[in-house]
């Protein structure tokens, strides 16, 4: 009995019972098989020598535990195991733990981190320079005050309002907050309070931002952004041009839908507001008759990089179709063309980069440009290239790498930015095809030299991807290729610019032919006569 009481299992006062059963761990197990054999024994009835059969039941009774005292030397885990007769991968219970925690995908997701493949050297054209917008960059910036800015804007705001709207505008970003989180690509790690926080500080900071630039009054002295013209600058690159440094457009709206509107003005809606403050920006001058601000814009805009998008969208396709559509004589036998309702990817000699903008002057393309609220709208009609202006500045680069990574990010059907560059790309190629456009009035360089737009669109092409069944352009630029290897406009493009394209070589053309005909005319003479 005292060699049991020493293997006894631990007790609050027994330490020294542990430490044996802490050194040798399957020494419970087998104290386990020796209870139950022990309890079996003593449990049965009393047995003479004489009883033959109750004796054989109990050395069956003793001898039954012996193959669980072997398997389970090894503890519970493995008498566990023993229990299960199908044991399951460890590594799919794994992997069923991550596919539970893993968040589903949302169809709202409209703010991305832009692929490597696009930021790799160049980050300067993705990151914010002063001011984070949203939790992507909510702990980077090169401006700390920027926070105290952000505070005194939100002070404002809420003041011109009533009692409690504070109040009011945080219910609303609480009510909001799934769907807010739902807009981001990647799982924000904030709790709802420090998410709310940020979410309601941001979008009334750019509120504010906006109806100062519409209501002077509204700007005070100690304003650190508009009285410094380089701060207002840095200040819109980063809340309007970066996709990574956005907040859902219907955040704006909910909260400016709540302010007073002695306070709007003529600028009832926040699609107006933000119209206004864009304007001036993406350079948009004229509008359709009905002076609505942004066609196709509607209360599904995401956000500012999503709102200047539609400032470019060319008509729909079934719009264009028809006008880029080439004619039967324009087709040269060694362009392959695609028919209506064909898969232009069963041609193998599909051409979708289009002739350079010297290739084409060569052919006799007429340039002609035109104001219109579609900037991409690009259509070849009669041996005209009709081009909409385009101005290329210090934020074009920015601006279009944004664009094209929300395109090739989001599920849009038609990438329409993307294709564009692709098309410009392959149309201007060196500093004589710059030279041509801004000759005719179609490129408005405002960088330093004529060579960086060149490599200005060569740069943001690099990494776009443009898939045939959906390129936008593809028909101009097979009509562009049809025309330019057409023998005939090479020929009347020769003589134009040989003999015709000033009044003395037009004159001495003409003084020619007629010497030629009066020539061949006496030599004709001089034959008859004979």
């Amino acid at each position: 009995m005292k060699a049991l009481e020493e293997i006894r299992p631990p007790g609050p006062n027994r330490l020294g019972a542990a430490r044996i059963i802490e050194k040798r761990p399957g020494l419970w197990a087998r104290l386990r098989a020796w209870t139950v054999r022990h309890r079996a024994s003593s449990s049965s009835p009393k047995e003479t020598p004489s009883s033959g059969p109750p004796k054989e039941s109990s050395t069956a009774t003793r001898r039954a535990p012996r193959p669980i005292e072997s398997t389970n030397a090894a503890g519970p885990a493995a008498a566990a195991a023993v229990e299960d007769p199908n044991p399951r991968d460890e590594v799919a219970i794994l992997i069923e733990g991550k596919m539970r925690g893993t968040p589903p995908f949302s169809p709202h997701c409209a703010i991305y981190q832009v692929p490597e493949r696009f930021r790799n050297g160049n980050e300067q054209h993705y990151k914010p320079r002063v001011v984070p917008i949203g939790p992507y960059h909510s702990h980077h910036g090169s401006f700390p005050q920027m926070q105290s800015y952000k505070l005194k804007y939100v002070k404002a705001f809420t003041s011109r309002n009533q009692l409690g709207f504070i109040d009011q505008c945080l219910g609303f970003v609480r009510s909001c907050e799934v769907r807010a989180r739902s807009y981001y690509v990647e799982p924000i790690d904030l709790s709802s309070d420090d998410f709310v926080e940020l979410m309601l500080v941001d979008a009334i900071f750019v509120l504010e931002l906006m109806l100062r630039h519409q209501c002077a009054q509204f700007i005070d002295d100690g304003d650190r952004i508009y009285h410094k013209p380089r701060m207002i600058a840095d200040v819109f690159h980063d809340v309007v041009l970066l996709i990574e440094n956005q907040i859902p457009f219907f955040l704006l709206e909910g909260l400016y839908d709540l302010v007073d509107s002695s306070y709007k003005g003529n600028l009832s809606s926040c699609v107006d507001l933000t119209h206004e403050f864009l304007r001036g920006y993406v350079s948009i001058t004229e509008f359709r008759a009905d002076h609505e601000p942004v066609p196709q814009v509607n209360h599904e805009v995401k956000h500012f990089v999503d709102f200047i998008r539609y400032y470019y969208l060319p008509p729909s396709p079934m719009e264009g179709e028809n006008l880029n559509r080439p004619k039967a004589d324009e087709i040269s036998p060694s362009v392959t063309m695609i028919r209506e309702g064909e898969n232009p990817n069963s041609h193998p000699r599909v051409e979708k980069i289009p002739p350079s903008v010297t290739v084409l002057d060569d052919a006799g393309v007429q340039f002609v440009t035109r104001t219109t609220t579609f900037s991409l709208d690009i259509q070849f009609k009669n041996g005209s290239l009709i081009i909409p202006k385009f101005r290329v500045d210090d934020w074009t680069e920015t601006l279009f790498r944004n664009l094209i990574a929300f395109e090739q990010c989001h599920d849009h059907q038609v990438k329409y930015i993307s294709q564009f560059i692709f098309l410009m790309g392959g149309m201007i190629k060196t500093s004589k095809d710059v030279d041509l456009l801004i000759e005719h009035g179609i490129i408005y360089s405002m960088l330093g030299s004529n060579d960086d737009p060149s490599a200005l669109f060569n740069r943001i092409g690099q990494g776009v991807e443009v898939h045939s069944p959906t390129y936008y352009y593809l028909i101009l630029s097979q009509r562009l290729n049809a025309y330019c290897k057409h023998p005939w406009h090479r020929w009347k493009a020769i003589l134009n610019r040989d003999y015709f394209n000033t009044p003395w070589k037009l004159a001495s053309t003409i003084a020619a032919i007629i010497l030629l005909v009066l020539t061949l005319i006496q030599t004709i003479c001089s034959i008859l006569s004979l």
